[in-house]
């Protein structure tokens, strides 16, 4: 049977019904306009899936995954799924602060230091000695401050910056070899403005069978003659197996004037 064409334009509207069409008429790509097909369009699915191309190229569901669960990369040919994140740090908390003002020593002692958590970071901020040009310093203990052996080794390097000079220096004086003492600082200031910042990260301080390490850095400004900035790198172990539950701050003479130190824990 011969097709006979008829113009659009000779067909009154509502004059041709659904029954009147094939129900194989294809609609290719070409007769949809841009940005034509809305969402209210689309077929439903499931909450929270996600539209991929699977190995064959046609569109696909990505499965819901579980909460906290994230989306991961198969690699190619393959579509992404959601999995369970990579082992790892997940959440940092703040263990406890204490304010210094005109103390011995700070401490944070062993129901702080525990084996809930393998990373610590303690945190300081504006330490002023009670005597001028003095040197901050850290212990460990492994009885919960009865003793603090003789088991710090780690290096000190320093930067300094100022109007008349600038330099830097690796200082064997400050390091620690089989000490009782790591130090943190040296050359602190009493003046109430020139306090001293920074941080010490320390690893596995309650394992019994990895070595303790620590790193850390902090900036002062010095009592020179001229106004000089110093910033100090500092890196080590407690060369013991022991479990560390205790950690002390203190100067290596008189007190510690002012200063907040706040320990964290990595989960």
């Amino acid at each position: 049977m011969a097709t006979t064409k008829i113009r659009s334009s000779s067909i009154e509207d509502g004059q041709v019904s659904n029954a009147d069409l094939s129900a194989t008429i294809a609609v290719t790509g070409g007769q949809i306009a841009d940005d034509a097909v809305t969402l209210a369009k689309m077929a439903g699915g499931t909450d929270g899936n996600l539209i991929t191309y699977d190995a064959s190229g046609d569109p696909a569901y990505v499965a819901t995954g579980s909460a906290t669960n994230v989306l991961t990369s198969n690699g190619a040919g393959a579509a992404p799924t959601f999995q369970a994140a990579a082992a790892g740090f997940t959440d940092i908390q703040k263990i406890q602060e204490v304010v210094a003002s005109g103390d011995t020593n700070i401490n944070f002692d062993n129901t702080k230091i525990t084996s809930t958590y393998s990373t610590y970071e303690i945190r300081y901020f504006n330490v002023v000695p009670s005597v001028d040009d003095e040197k901050l310093q850290m212990h460990f203990s492994d009885d919960n401050g009865s003793n603090f052996d003789s088991n710090h080794t780690g290096g000190f390097f320093s930067t300094w910056t100022g109007s008349a000079s600038a330099g830097s220096t690796y200082e064997t004086a400050n390091d620690s070899v089989s000490d009782s003492f790591q130090k943190l600082a040296a050359g602190l200031s009493f003046d109430a403005g020139d306090g001293a910042g920074g941080i010490v990260t320390i690893q596995n301080p309650s394992s019994a069978s990895f070595i303790t390490t620590y790193q850390g850095a902090e900036s002062h400004i010095a009592p020179d003659a001229t106004t000089r900035n110093y910033t100090t790198y500092i890196g080590g172990m407690w060369d013991s197996l022991a479990a560390v539950n205790y950690i002390r701050f203190d100067m290596t003479s008189g007190n510690i004037a002012t200063g907040t130190f706040q320990l964290w824990g990595y989960v």
